[in-house]
């Protein structure tokens, strides 16, 4: 049976479903941005008139405005947003296929079974396309191949609303061509130790000597090198609900430097409660925290440490989210602070310890307490928390 893997992808997600709302919008340079406020300032999405017009999605929304004076911005609202990816994901889903989300926007869907062959798969593309854009006001690009990773590929090579093939006889004669970024999991990172290594093509990178690459890249490397020959067994997008987490985590960025220490603690206090809320939902327990700081110079730390045993209350994840911060603060401004733990385990069972815990004063929670009472508001981060 003939694998026939499609990827689609939500032209301009953000830009688009706002221009749903107002078609206005299709008719100016329109670009979807983060709360400035918050300091996430950023183009996070932009229509196609603002595109050719140099506006570059991860630009700061100062830069924007520079190159663009007369562009439009929107506050990005994502329940919006996912409810049109919900709607685009149902019609999907309409059709008794497999639906694989990667993020808001795109997804994969594996007609092996349902299409008998790839001719079949473009046409079934191609219903999709209009229907998403029919119903929803919404246009989709769509790749088609066998397999997930140059289904992606292949919906990246034409947009908006286009249906792209790539057959295993395109391997060595088309897809060898494209640079090595274009494909999945190549980032700016790896992009320049591939350069560095005089790899600058898929084809490059397919005709490589694997070990070399694992020696570069790590397991990665061997990983960039089966996807680069056609096999994507090493990556698998669907995550069952029965799979384990690795870590859980809380980081948030201030609309202002902290400077103060015990703000900077209350800070930590609250994330190592949201964290401990997260653990107890899916009864797990955990034995590693860490702590990230972000300077206002961009400069970042993290530091974790081990538990004799692990745990899932707040006060504990605090102690050592509090000893970490202690042992490595620079008493410089802080941008952004965030609280994660990993090695989880699962809490039904525990090992008792026959020594006393530590713990901190009742003064000290006190202070810290009285503290966070209006700070999360002031700070405007009382949306992110959800304390009980």
């Amino acid at each position: 049976m003939e694998k026939v893997m499609l990827h689609s992808d939500i032209n301009n997600f953000y830009a688009s479903a706002e221009c749903v709302y107002n078609e206005r919008l299709r008719q100016v340079p329109l670009a979807v941005a983060g709360d400035p406020a918050m300091r996430h300032g950023i183009i996070l999405a932009k229509n196609d008139i603002a595109k050719k017009m140099g506006i570059i999605t991860g630009e700061s929304v100062y830069s924007a405005k520079r190159k663009v004076s007369n562009l439009v911005m929107l506050r990005a609202d994502y329940p919006k947003y996912l409810s049109f990816a919900k709607k685009v994901r149902k019609i999907y889903a309409e059709y008794g296929v497999q639906v694989i989300p990667f993020g808001l926007d795109e997804a994969w869907l594996d007609l092996t079974g349902t299409a008998l062959n790839m001719g079949e798969g473009v046409l079934l593309a191609d219903e999709l396309r209009g229907r998403v854009k029919h119903e929803l006001g919404l246009t989709i690009s769509v790749g088609v191949s066998y397999n997930y990773i140059f289904s992606k590929l292949a919906s990246d090579m034409k947009k908006p609303d286009a249906t792209t093939i790539l057959t295993p006889n395109d391997l060595k004669s088309l897809i060898w061509g494209l640079p090595a970024f274009e494909l999945l999991f190549v980032g700016p990172a790896t992009r320049k130790k591939l350069m560095n290594m005089g790899i600058l093509t898929i084809g490059d990178l397919a005709q490589c000597n694997v070990k070399l690459l694992k020696r570069a890249l790590g397991k990665n490397g061997e990983t960039l090198w089966m996807f680069a020959n056609g096999d994507d067994r090493a990556f698998d997008p669907k995550t069952p609900e029965h799979d384990p987490f690795k870590s859980i985590g809380n980081t948030v960025t201030m609309p202002y430097d902290l400077t103060s220490e015990l703000d900077i603690l209350t800070m930590l206090y609250v994330l190592s409660k949201t964290v401990s809320a997260r653990l107890e939902k899916h009864a797990l327990k955990t034995a590693c925290i860490s702590i990230l700081l972000k300077y206002n110079d961009f400069t970042t730390i993290n530091r974790q440490l081990s538990l004799p045993l692990p745990t899932d209350k707040g006060q504990k994840i605090f102690i050592s989210a509090k000893r970490l911060f202690m042992n490595n603060f620079d008493a410089k401004p802080i941008r952004s602070v965030g609280v994660h733990v990993s090695r989880l385990h699962n809490s039904n069972y525990e090992q008792l310890s026959l020594l006393e815990d530590e713990n901190f004063s009742d003064d000290e929670i006190t202070l810290i307490e009285n503290n966070l009472r209006g700070k999360l508001k002031e700070m405007k981060v009382d949306k992110y928390f959800s304390l009980g």
